[in-house]
């Protein structure tokens, strides 16, 4: 695990907000608040090739869904993907969160994001319903599994 204000950690969600405004044509994304991935409640981790980081992701507490840890900031830099590398990340995050006392995970992603879906469905997860912040979004779905 890193901590979530690291250099790499840093340079991985500008590299996945950079791409999120190109698909949904805005920027002004917010980074990941830190302390949100912080023990004891949250983790972040960064996946390396060699020296390079290429993936992250992490958890922190739902509060709209007690005992549920909420998936953020998945991220693969394009050239490394389809690797097996956000599976990875994934299910590290998921032992993670058990570790921690979490019984469930879920996460929101684009609606238009069809291959975001695919891959979460892929590792066991289902359509939920929307959570705050997102009950009023027409562009977002939810996810979840247990864990």
């Amino acid at each position: 695990m890193v901590r979530v204000d690291t250099p790499d950690a840093r340079a991985l969600q500008e590299a996945q907000q950079a791409e999120l405004g190109d698909l949904f044509g805005f920027r002004g994304f917010a980074l990941a608040d830190p302390p949100q991935f912080r023990s004891p409640r949250g983790a972040f981790l960064v996946a390396y090739e060699g020296d390079v980081a290429v993936a992250c992701g992490g958890i922190c507490p739902l509060g709209a869904l007690p005992g549920t840890a909420e998936v953020k900031r998945m991220y693969t830099v394009p050239p490394y993907r389809r690797q097996g590398i956000g599976v990875r990340i994934l299910r590290s995050l998921e032992v993670e969160a058990l570790a921690l006392g979490y019984r469930a995970a879920a996460l929101e992603t684009g609606t238009v994001m069809h291959w975001a879906v695919a891959f979460y469905q892929g590792q066991g997860y289902s359509q939920i319903p929307l959570y705050p912040p997102y009950l009023a979004s027409t562009h977002s779905t939810c996810l979840g599994k247990a864990l």
